[in-house]
């Protein structure tokens, strides 16, 4: 399942956008359950299908130091994959990327 945004550049557009974007993207579930939980944790709870998956997690005000502690929390219970605190700030900042790094980690793929 793909989801698009309104930031997302259109499907044609892969190809020239950034390395990270041109990856396969992550399974409708992990997405949807990091939609569900930054949702909840927002301090402006936006909706679920407003959150934009490409936009920086903490510089885009979806969540703060602590609400980024819970999410982190939420993902090594429900996957049992440990993100660190300085990836979300870094490689890991969005959803997307997120995502892809949790089914990486969950399938054994990665470290």
């Amino acid at each position: 399942m793909w989801f698009f945004s309104k930031k997302s550049p259109a499907k044609s557009d892969f190809g020239t956008a950034s390395p990270a974007a041109a990856e396969a993207p992550a399974s409708g579930t992990v997405l949807d359950m990091l939609r569900a939980t930054v949702s909840r944790i927002s301090r402006d709870h936006v909706p679920p299908d407003s959150l934009d998956l490409r936009a920086p997690l903490l510089d885009s005000g979806y969540i703060d130091s602590l609400s980024a502690t819970e999410l982190l929390a939420d993902i090594e219970r429900r996957y049992g994959v440990r993100i660190g605190e300085m990836d979300i700030v870094g490689r890991l900042c969005t959803m997307e990327a997120l995502a892809r790094e949790i089914e990486s980690r969950a399938s054994g793929s990665a470290k």
